[in-house]
């Protein structure tokens, strides 16, 4: 049987039709992938410039919040260095008014008026009186957070004078043994009212006897004068 050359012609020209139509297939898959892979990384590019965009406003803001937290944490330790003071000036307060009891270091003072002064006169009450006041004038001089005599808290309203030939402090009658309390450094006290031509020296040179006690602890009350 003879094979028809038209035959043989429209078989090979259907054989380059369908090898052509598979090529070009394989090149369109080919550059549709390529367009994918380009569209993926051109994609992935912008996602990492963001995430780096979002970084830099990230370290930004935690940068303004570090500074924010510093400036918080400096104004609370003024407002307590602050606090600290108004609540030292408050408590000296307190204890200069005599609104409360106090306890601590001091020193404590005993007088022992003599009978006849230096000069051969008598040793009166108001000679009393005057030595007192300036053993308290003299504590206080030296730092005195608390004074009493004779268990009567001194504040800046004390008074400490003769009525009637009687020793008074703030209307109270006092009596022997005089006996001066002071809370603070005792060292310092006790240096001020012993010191060459001092209240101590003056008073020993009328025969007066004084013993000086520094003591860890002093006991005061408040005032009762203090409604």
């Amino acid at each position: 049987m003879k094979i028809s050359s038209k035959y043989v012609i429209l078989s090979v020209a259907f054989f380059l039709l369908s090898f052509a139509i598979t090529v070009q297939l394989r090149i369109t898959s080919s550059e549709e992938s390529e367009v994918t892979q380009e569209k993926i990384v051109t994609e992935l590019k912008d996602k990492i410039f963001e995430l780096n965009d979002n970084n830099e406003k990230l370290n930004k803001k935690i940068e303004i919040t570090q500074k924010d937290l510093e400036e918080i944490r400096t104004k609370a330790a003024e407002n307590d260095t602050s606090n600290t003071e108004k609540s030292d000036l408050i408590k000296k307060y307190t204890i200069i008014q005599g609104n409360t009891d106090v306890k601590g270091q001091g020193i404590i003072v005993r007088y022992y008026p003599s009978e006849i002064r230096q000069n051969g006169e008598n040793f009166g009450n108001a000679d009393i009186t005057k030595d007192l006041v300036d053993i308290v004038n003299e504590l206080k001089n030296a730092g005195a957070e608390a004074i009493a005599v004779n268990e009567i808290r001194i504040t800046g309203t004390s008074s400490i004078e003769m009525e009637k030939n009687n020793i008074v402090v703030d209307g109270v009658r006092i009596s022997r043994p005089y006996i001066v309390k002071a809370i603070g450094n005792p060292e310092t006290m006790n240096s001020s009212l012993i010191r060459p031509g001092g209240t101590i020296e003056l008073i020993k040179n009328d025969r007066a006897k004084i013993e000086l006690v520094i003591a860890k602890e002093v006991k005061i009350s408040r005032s009762e004068n203090i409604e």
